[in-house]
């Protein structure tokens, strides 16, 4: 597929080269700044499609479709441009643009690539019924010549070579000429081809016939393949048989058998409807597809019209199109609309004169391709790209999952469908959302785990797929479901769209084609959740770490102040008098700095949890603290526990406890660790908390008195915190304080 695109700005025409080669990789993408070259180039290169700039220095978008329009009726020219008005717009249509675009954002080149491959389908698909009905119609006129007269006539001959190049791809460049024996005849300006095909045969009287047709042009020779079509050769062979019965009236009606047996062949086996109707609007013949059509036989149809058939407006707007044909004696290409069966039907209609031996038009032959699934496809089409908006405005994915499923049964017309959503920590798909549907046929979804449905595999194979029967596949997860048909279309990493019908092969390509689409919007919404609920995450985490930097610069701030002030004002007295009691007071003062910046750093330390917990004995633990704090005659007693924890960070959290059971209960206080059915507790035989102080032992500062820097409780809050764990302050048996550390839902669970 050759595409030219031309615009007098070469960054804005890279960037389009770009997309359109990132959207149509099988397209040969041609670029041109300037109308001139972009004409060669439509001359010199097989260009089936062209994009243009409307505002160019040499030549306007308007200015340079009428130009092409003069040389290439039927090339698709797409106008795509930053310059928009309903005008332009107007006049773009007036002057028969086959499309038009303006330059808005990069989602308009995906849209341009779909327009672009629109285009050119229908133009290739429009050029082969053009063809087919060349070939036809010359197969019809060549007929008529060589039946006209029961004689030999070289006139005759002279009228085929003269009429053969019509029927070609290229008819302005081709000639052909017809040999028997030592007579030549050619066609007008006949110069010797460049590329010709040749077929030859001989008569059952011994004459040698020669027909030949060939190209002129050195361009229409060396296009890429074969210059002749394969109808062509079929086209040629026929003819050549035709003139060799013609010849030979012992085998005209033979051949003229075998030809009309080709042709029915072609007629009542396509799924296009044809038909030949003469100027009053009779129908003169239609073929098998329009019988099936109308439900009615050949004897019924011909010789009526089509107010005997059609409904009068339908009647009326076809007939208004035939009239054109005769009239003018031009083809026209138009979209007609039939009512079937109570349905209405939409058909794509070529429809071109037929003319007599003598040239002049006797009637319309039409062949009519239906596209009312692409007229749908197309209405689904632009009702999804409406839709995007909608999916991209919502905040949670289950909200993008409800609205895809509205999307599902109300644009693509899947009716029972669901949206499981990839759940991580359970590793399964869970049902996000479901239609009504879904609920009549199934009752309410299961969700789905690794290995075991068709759902899974096409999560994990990211493949659009349309399962004819379910039953028939060995990944089926309910060989009792009444679902037959299902089509899965995946959401990337984020989980499955599934719809399904108790029919057989409800679903066809298209959906597959159409439901990627609209997967493709439900993923980019989906990601666009995921990724602003990671954002609204990760600054919550920044707000809370930016929290506890405040809180510990205000610590630093605070509580080295007091001390730090001490030791200044001893140090400048022990300058001034010598006195070295001042000595004694500056080193208490310091060791109180020491002290507090142990603990400052490590409540800084463990503000942010670790998420590499391991199992840890809390006993082992408990005693490898009470080793590092000045425990002095306390007794420390201990029963086995695990939990799932930082052993560093558990390790401070008992330095601080015990530190704090110590400086509050006296030399000879005793300390227990032990077991809670879901965690542990530490608790001493001292004086214990006021219960109207334990909401305030956790804050910074709190102290009661004894030489602790205030901060040790909230380095045990935090690092509980960090671990999930709930502490709850009471008293002992003996009085004293006891503090239990309980896991919440999320943690692991302990062993204790």
């Amino acid at each position: 597929m050759h595409i030219l695109c031309v615009d007098d700005d070469a960054n804005f025409l890279d960037l389009t080269t770009t997309f359109l080669q990132r959207n149509l990789p099988a397209a040969t993408i041609h670029t041109a700044t300037r109308v001139g070259d972009a004409q060669t180039l439509i001359e010199t290169e097989p260009i089936v499609c062209v994009v243009s700039d409307y505002e160019m220095p040499d030549q306007n978008g308007l200015e340079f479709l009428q130009s092409v329009r003069e040389t290439h009726a039927e090339l698709p020219f797409i106008l795509f441009t930053g310059k928009g008005s309903e005008e332009i717009a107007s006049d773009a249509i007036s002057v028969g643009v086959t499309d038009y675009l303006q330059k808005r954002g990069p989602e308009q080149y995906e849209r341009l690539a779909e327009r672009i491959r629109h285009a050119v389908t229908e133009y290739q698909t429009q050029h082969e019924l053009q063809e087919r009905v060349k070939e036809l119609t010359a197969i019809q006129t060549i007929s008529d010549l060589l039946t006209a007269s029961d004689d030999q006539s070289d006139e005759q001959l002279q009228q085929i070579a003269t009429y053969l190049p019509k029927a070609l791809q290229f008819p302005e460049a081709a000639v052909s000429s017809i040999s028997l024996d030592e007579t030549e005849f050619r066609s007008p300006e006949y110069e010797a081809p460049v590329d010709q095909l040749t077929v030859q045969d001989v008569t059952t009287a011994g004459n040698e016939l020669e027909l030949t047709i060939g190209y002129t042009d050195h361009s229409v020779a060396e296009t890429d393949g074969d210059a002749f079509l394969p109808e062509e050769r079929e086209l040629l062979t026929t003819i050549l048989q035709l003139i060799t019965g013609y010849l030979d009236r012992k085998h005209v009606l033979s051949d003229l058998q075998e030809a009309d047996r080709r042709l029915n062949l072609i007629l009542n086996n396509t799924t296009a409807v044809m038909y030949l109707k003469d100027t009053d609007g009779r129908y003169v013949f239609v073929n098998a597809e329009y019988e099936r059509l109308v439900d009615a036989d050949n004897t019924e149809i011909v010789g009526s019209s089509d107010e005997d058939i059609h409904p009068p407006d339908v009647a009326a707007a076809v007939q208004a199109n035939d009239r054109r044909v005769v009239e003018t004696g031009e083809p026209i290409e138009v979209e007609e609309r039939l009512t079937v069966n109570g349905a209405e039907r939409t058909y794509l209609s070529l429809k071109v004169p037929a003319l007599g031996g003598a040239g002049n038009v006797e009637g319309v032959f039409g062949v009519s391709t239906e596209i009312t699934q692409r007229k749908e496809r197309e209405r689904q089409l632009e009702a999804l790209n409406r839709e995007i908006s909608q999916f991209l405005s919502a905040e949670t994915a289950e909200d993008v999952a409800e609205r895809g499923v509205v999307a599902a049964r109300e644009i693509l017309d899947l009716q029972a469908n669901s949206i499981h959503l990839y759940d991580a920590e359970t590793d399964e798909l869970v049902p996000a959302a479901y239609t009504d549907a879904v609920l009549e046929l199934i009752g309410t979804p299961p969700s789905f785990h690794d290995g075991e449905s068709i759902a899974w595999r096409v999560f994990e194979d990211g493949t659009a797929t349309a399962i004819d029967d379910v039953q028939t596949d060995p990944d089926i997860y309910n060989p009792e479901t009444p679902i037959r048909s299902e089509l899965h279309l995946p959401l990337g990493e984020y989980g499955t769209l599934l719809a399904g019908s108790p029919t057989p092969s409800q679903f066809d390509s298209q959906d597959v084609v159409i439901g990627e689409l609209l997967a493709t919007h439900l993923t980019t919404a989906l990601s666009k959740v995921n990724t602003e609920q990671a954002l609204r995450e990760r600054e919550a985490e920044l707000e809370s770490q930016n929290e506890r930097l405040e809180q510990f610069a205000s610590m630093v701030s605070h509580d080295l102040r007091n001390p730090l002030s001490v030791a200044s004002g001893h140090l400048e007295r022990y300058q001034q008098t010598g006195e070295e009691s001042h000595l004694d007071t500056i080193d208490t003062s310091l060791t109180r700095i020491q002290e507090l910046i142990t603990d400052l750093t490590t409540l800084a330390r463990h503000g942010i949890p670790d998420e590499n917990h391991e199992p840890v004995s809390v006993a082992e633990v408990a005693h490898d603290a009470w080793e590092l704090v000045d425990t002095r005659s306390a007794t420390l007693s201990t029963d086995p526990c695990t939990v799932n924890g930082d052993e560093s960070q558990i390790l401070a959290l008992f330095e601080n406890l015990f530190r704090n059971a110590v400086g509050h209960g006296g030399d000879d206080v005793t300390v227990r660790v032990g077991p809670l059915e879901d965690g542990f507790y530490v608790e001493d035989t001292g004086d214990g908390i006021p219960a109207d102080e334990r909401d305030s032992v956790f804050e910074h500062g709190y102290t009661t008195g004894y030489s602790g820097s205030g901060i040790g409780l909230t380095i045990v809050s935090r690092i509980a915190q960090g671990h999930d764990w709930d502490v709850t302050l009471t008293d002992s048996t003996e009085g004293g304080a006891r503090f239990e550390f309980r896991e919440t839902g999320s943690a692991e669970p302990a062993d204790c």
